[in-house]
């Protein structure tokens, strides 16, 4: 009993320490002068659905859990669309040969990999939360599914400038953009996009039982 009770504490801490870092990092980028603000709002973003998937962890309420599932999912996107910030280093260039290309690389890059490892601790807790089952088959099924959903939510994001708020606030319109935006690039990009979260996915379960 004492055991859970120290753990649910040092849980409780590292979720605080990861809030106060991605607000360092915030603040960061808004006091410095660099080319990437946009980070700002990506990586609020990309916190929101790890926030959700811890409500869906600890909560109890079937109702409170099924909402948290719902928003979980319409947010999750955000942490995997942000491995397509990588094409802002064409602002800066790619070669890396100035003081100037570092810092704008390495504050690029810590965002980028914040909030995919936010979709990835994510996921996780939501797996656990309703699946648990070790094994392959089962985490791959699970993660190919919300590969798939997600990348075509990325597309959407990155192609047709929708986001997660146009589902809540414009429905109908945004259901008529995602038709009109349903094409030969959008397959392939699905497909691509798709293989690469479950790599990373799998990798990342892998990784953790070692």
């Amino acid at each position: 009993m004492e055991e859970i009770v120290v753990n649910k504490i040092d849980n409780k801490k590292n979720i605080i320490v990861i809030h106060i870092l991605v607000a360092c990092f915030i603040a960061f980028i808004f006091l410095s002068k660099n080319r990437f603000e946009f980070l700002i709002v990506n990586i609020i973003l990309a916190l929101i659905p790890f926030d959700w998937s811890l409500v869906i962890k600890n909560v109890k309420n079937k109702l409170v859990v099924g909402i948290s599932l719902v928003a979980w999912l319409i947010f999750y996107p955000n942490t995997m669309y942000m491995i397509t910030d990588f094409s802002h280093l064409s602002s800066i260039g790619t070669g890396l040969m100035t003081a100037s290309q570092y810092f704008h690389y390495s504050i690029l890059a810590v965002g980028i990999f914040m909030g995919v490892l936010f979709g990835l601790s994510s996921a996780t807790l939501v797996y656990e939360r309703f699946i648990g089952k070790d094994g392959l088959i089962p985490q791959a099924s699970f993660y190919a599914v919300l590969s798939i959903i997600s990348s075509a939510a990325i597309y959407m994001g990155r192609f047709a400038r929708l986001n997660s708020i146009d589902l809540i606030t414009n429905f109908q319109v945004t259901l008529a953009t995602m038709r009109n935006a349903v094409g030969h690039d959008f397959y392939v990009f699905v497909l691509c996009f798709a293989a690469l979260q479950l790599v990373l996915m799998l990798v990342f379960q892998i990784s953790k039982k070692l």
